[in-house]
């Protein structure tokens, strides 16, 4: 696989100045020669720089190839930069370091890892592809920008470690998993698809949602009352995942809404939503 590695310079500069680098992208890069690819503009805070004098380049391979056989690897420190892997349609990008806001957003196609946390927005408006977050991930995961009523319509996010808030907020088609906890709105207004979460949720998951589907196997420590107990169950069989096995109680909602999409609760964790 051609693979070009990309190192974080040591600098003084503020480290609080973000950088746009929507250009770190296997699209950008593909059938770039070394020379290109250095002299490529990204922005820091105001001022446009060439994309070496942020970062050391290593190419181990002609770049000459298909979109789905470049490799992007990122070393240093990177967790002021932001938008690694905009719209991208192919190809992988790893990313050896926390990162900044807005990674994989827009994403179509491809693979972005992250061997640490991401900031806001990791995902927003994802259509496609898959993001692996390994470390703990910021507010609006795969959820819509500013201004934007459209989340995440496609591909899968997995994060490993806890998300923020509005977590798949607007979310269209897709599928989140979350191995660890998530503070309030998970899976607000939500219109389709899947998020899963092994871990616990604090309040208002599924709030004003209209469809999709959300398993809880940690605690929901308040449940909204617009939610309608309907079953229980021991097996939830979802056409684009696969069959999940345990004792569940099935939920639907937000009925503050015209349309409503279906909440899962572990059953032995969630019963004293309940009880009298």
């Amino acid at each position: 696989m051609p693979t070009i590695t990309l190192t974080r310079k040591e600098s003084q500069t503020n480290p609080k100045i973000p950088i746009e680098a929507e250009i770190i992208s296997p699209d950008v890069f593909l059938n770039k020669s070394k020379e290109q690819i250095a002299e490529l503009i990204i922005w820091r805070g105001n001022r446009q720089l060439p994309l070496n004098d942020l970062f050391t380049l290593d190419l181990d391979n002609d770049l000459n190839c298909k979109i789905d056989d470049l490799k992007i690897i990122l070393e240093g420190d990177l967790a002021n930069i932001k938008r690694i892997g905009q719209g991208i349609t192919g190809g992988e990008i790893l990313i050896n370091s926390s990162i900044g806001m807005h990674v994989g957003f827009q994403m179509k196609g491809g693979k972005i890892t992250v061997n640490g946390d991401a900031d806001d927005f990791a995902g927003a408006n994802m259509e496609g592809g898959e993001i692996i977050i390994n470390g703990n991930a910021g507010h609006y995961l795969g959820g819509s920008i500013r201004g934007d009523w459209r989340g995440m319509s496609g591909g899968k996010i997995r994060v490993e470690g806890n998300v923020g808030n509005e977590t798949g907020v607007w979310m269209r088609n897709g599928i989140i998993e979350i191995g660890g906890n998530a503070p309030m709105f998970l899976g607000m207004h939500m219109h389709r698809g899947l998020i899963i979460i092994d871990g616990n949720v604090e309040e208002r998951a599924g709030a004003e949602m209209t469809g999709g589907v959300i398993i809880i196997k940690g605690i929901l420590h308040k449940l909204l009352p617009s939610f309608e107990f309907k079953k229980k169950t021991n097996s939830i069989k979802l056409e684009e995942y696969g069959e999940i096995k345990g004792n569940y109680l099935e939920l639907a909602g937000d009925f503050a809404e015209r349309k409503q999409g279906l909440l899962y609760l572990d059953e032995s964790k969630n019963s004293f939503h309940f009880k009298d």
